[in-house]
């Protein structure tokens, strides 16, 4: 049974995003959030685009110290000064960062978390057993494999021997990537022994740093699912598949999408929140090979690229977010039959300005969220 959080009577319910790194993600999300209801505020960096919406009422500053150290203060601060309902992660670290306070692991041996902080987190994230901390990608393949969800075998590796008889046993193309790694950039495709030689002799696979991991490479489309879920149980999702990306890089952002509801994609999700006991929102990578098997070879628990889009097929994330937290929905939801196409902004248009797409598709450019595109001419997008 969903959980229901009662807000002020005054106020509606508050939600806090959280942004350490800097970047586009999830900048369209606090437009969907408040127009389902609620109220944003941010913690985090400026360099995070999310936190110049119009629709942010309240910033604060919380950022890693020159000796690369993360003191808990300003974020407790932030909490009991805004008294948000609700916290969301919008990139790999803040994610991170926030289990790692969840499940009472802080950074440097600093004090313990109160109580009722502590509560906020596991609230918003979910059972802190299910927490995959510095271990993204690991521990979505045990879940995987627990949970009989179809993935491509993969493995842990620090070794140029180690990748070469990977390969040798699952054969070429292979995909090695970083934990923490996001956006495409950390991830690379290697054709051959040539190519994972190379890499080893460029030194980023033996460089102290997040551990690296090996996937057998699957031909096919990019699928991709989001969810909200509460307590293990989804209450909001939406599927696409990638149509174009951002560049002729085969791990570059999605350009143009198509939304749909796929049956696979939402079952081995479904499991996969399930087994963790997860909350709040989390997407995942697919490919869709030649059979029609839908192979799980990411997650994200945090919001992705098409999360702030389910509305559009009568079944948005962001709504269900406001529905736990006591907001009536202005209209119930109906459920759209079909697909949708969406041109994904600024992706598309950085990659054509004159693509047909930017008119003929869903265009979810922030027109009525000024600020916003302020900041990203300012950022020096080429937007035209």
């Amino acid at each position: 049974m969903t959980e229901a959080i009662s807000p002020d009577a005054h106020q509606p319910p508050r939600i806090l995003l959280v942004g350490l790194l800097p970047g586009m993600g999830s900048m369209h999300l606090p437009r969907r959030l408040a127009r389902a209801g609620l109220e944003v505020v941010f913690a985090g960096i400026r360099a995070c685009l999310a936190s110049r919406s119009g629709h942010v009422r309240a910033f604060c500053p919380w950022q890693f110290n020159e000796g690369g150290g993360l003191a808990v203060e300003p974020f407790i601060q932030c909490v009991r000064q805004l008294q948000p309902q609700w916290v969301i992660p919008l990139d790999e670290v803040s994610s991170q960062m926030l289990q790692q306070m969840g499940v009472g692991r802080l950074p440097g041996g600093q004090s313990a978390l109160p109580n009722d902080v502590v509560a906020l987190l596991q609230r918003s994230l979910g059972h802190p057993g299910g927490y995959p901390l510095f271990a993204v990608r690991r521990r979505a393949f045990e879940t995987a494999r627990e949970a009989n969800i179809p993935a491509p075998v993969q493995a842990d590796v620090g070794t140029l021997d180690a990748c070469l008889e990977f390969a040798r046993s699952h054969g070429y193309p292979v995909v090695l990537k970083q934990e923490t790694s996001r956006g495409g950039v950390g991830t690379f495709i290697l054709d051959n022994d040539a190519a994972l030689r190379d890499f080893a002799a460029s030194g980023r696979l033996s460089r102290p740093g997040p551990p690296w991991v090996i996937q057998a490479f699957v031909n096919g489309a990019l699928g991709m699912h989001a969810v909200f879920a509460q307590q293990g149980r989804v209450l909001a999702q939406v599927s696409a598949i990638q149509l174009s990306r951002r560049s002729a890089r085969m791990t570059a952002p999605s350009s143009v999408v198509r939304l749909l509801q796929h049956d696979a994609m939402s079952a081995s999700c479904a499991a996969f929140v399930a087994a963790n006991q997860a909350s709040g929102f989390h997407g995942w990578d697919f490919q869709l090979d030649e059979a029609g098997n839908a192979l799980m070879i990411e997650h994200n628990p945090r919001p992705i690229s098409i999360s702030h889009l389910g509305h559009l097929l009568g079944d948005d994330l962001c709504g269900a977010l406001a529905h736990v937290c006591g907001v009536a929905p202005a209209k119930p939801q109906v459920h759209a039959e079909g697909e949708r196409l969406v041109a994904l902004f600024p992706d598309e248009w950085q990659r054509d300005p004159h693509s047909p797409m930017l008119h003929d598709a869903f265009h979810d450019a922030p027109w009525d969220d000024q600020p916003l595109l302020t900041a990203l001419l300012q950022e020096n997008m080429r937007l035209i």
